[in-house]
C-alpha cells in the first residue's frame, strides 16, 4: 500500500515537474516570437527613416530612437539584434546629426558653439564605441586600452566589420574635431578602415570605402601618398546612381586636396541640383548630402583659396 501511494505521488510529482517545464518552454517561446516581431518592426522602422525627405524629423526622431532601442537591448539580452540596432543608432545619431552641427558651426566661425559641440560629441562618440565593443569578444575591448589595436585586426572575421567600422568612423569623428590631440588614432583607425574594406567591401553604403577615401585624400594632400580616388570609385561602383554623398565627399576630400576650384564647384552643384525624388531609399541621406554640399560650396574661398 504504502509503496503503491509512494508511486503515485511519485507519479504526480513528475507530471507536475513537466507542467512546469512545459510552461516555461511556452513562456519562452512566447517571449521569443515578441522579440523577434518586435525586432522586425524596427528593422522595418530603419527603411522608413531613410525614405524621409524631412531632415528635422529625422533629426528630433532618432535621440528618442536611442533610447528606445537602449530599453529593448536590455529587455532581451540574449537577442543579438536589438544589442546590433542599438549600437548603429548610438553612432547615427552623433555622426549624422550632432557632427553635422559641430561642420556647420565651425564653417560659421561660431567658436562657442563648435566647443559647446566638441563636449558633447566626445561623451556620444565614448557611448557609440562602447555599445559596438560590446558587439565583439572581449579581447578587442582590451585591445582598446592596451593599445593592441592593430594587432588585435589580425583576427577580425567579417561579422566583426560592422562593429569596426561604427569604431573607426568615431575615432575618424574625434580626429576631425581635434586632429593634433587625436593624431595617435589615426594609424590604427586607417588600419581598421582598410580591414573592413577587406572583409566586407561594399557594405553598409560603402561608408567605409568613402571615409578611408577622405582620409587617404587628405593625408596625402598633407604628405604625399593617394589621394583616394580609387576608394570613391570602387564606392560608386557598388551604389550605383543616387548615393550622393559619395560625390560630396570626393569634392571635399579630393578635389580640395587637388586645388580644384573648378570641378569643386561643379561636383558640388550637380548635387545640389539633383532631383532627390528619383531615388525615394536614399532620400535622407541625401537631403544630408545636398545640406553638405551647399556648406561646402559657400565655404569654397576657404576651402581652396583663389
Amino acid at each position: 500500500m504504502r509503496s503503491s501511494r509512494s508511486l503515485s505521488l511519485g507519479l504526480v510529482a513528475l507530471v507536475a515537474l513537466v507542467a512546469l517545464f512545459a510552461t516555461g518552454a511556452c513562456s519562452s517561446y512566447i517571449n521569443q516570437r515578441a522579440a523577434d516581431s518586435t525586432y522586425q518592426i524596427l528593422v522595418q522602422s530603419q527603411v522608413a527613416v531613410r525614405r524621409l525627405a524631412d531632415v528635422e524629423l529625422a533629426r528630433d526622431a532618432l535621440p528618442g530612437g536611442v533610447v528606445q532601442l537602449a530599453a529593448f537591448a536590455l529587455a532581451y539580452p540574449d537577442h543579438r539584434g536589438f544589442a546590433e540596432l542599438y549600437a548603429e543608432s548610438a553612432c547615427q545619431y552623433p555622426i549624422a546629426f550632432v557632427f553635422d552641427d559641430w561642420e556647420a558651426a565651425s564653417f560659421a566661425g561660431d567658436t562657442t558653439k563648435a566647443a559647446r559641440l566638441t563636449d558633447r560629441l566626445r561623451g556620444l562618440l565614448a557611448s557609440c564605441v562602447d555599445a559596438n565593443l560590446a558587439l565583439l569578444a572581449p579581447a578587442w575591448r582590451h585591445a582598446r586600452t592596451a593599445n593592441s589595436w592593430q594587432d588585435q585586426l589580425a583576427s577580425a572575421t567579417r561579422d566583426d566589420a560592422g562593429a569596426l567600422r561604427w569604431i573607426a568612423t568615431a575615432d575618424a569623428i574625434a580626429i576631425a574635431l581635434a586632429p593634433m590631440a587625436e593624431l595617435a588614432k589615426v594609424p590604427a583607425t586607417l588600419a581598421t578602415l582598410r580591414k573592413v574594406t577587406a572583409l566586407a567591401p561594399g557594405a553598409h553604403d560603402a561608408d567605409a570605402e568613402i571615409l578611408l577615401g577622405t582620409l587617404e585624400a587628405q593625408l596625402g594632400a598633407l604628405g604625399g601618398g593617394g589621394d583616394g580616388s580609387a576608394r570613391f570609385e570602387l564606392a560608386r561602383k557598388t551604389l550605383g546612381a543616387g548615393a550622393l554623398i559619395a560625390d560630396v565627399m570626393y569634392a571635399r576630400a579630393v578635389l580640395v586636396a587637388h586645388r580644384d576650384r573648378a570641378g569643386f564647384t561643379a561636383a558640388l552643384e550637380r548635387v545640389i541640383g539633383a532631383q532627390l525624388a528619383t531615388w525615394p531609399e536614399r532620400r535622407l541621406a541625401n537631403e544630408l548630402a545636398v545640406t553638405k554640399a551647399k556648406r561646402y560650396l559657400a565655404a569654397v574661398d576657404t576651402l581652396i583659396a583663389r
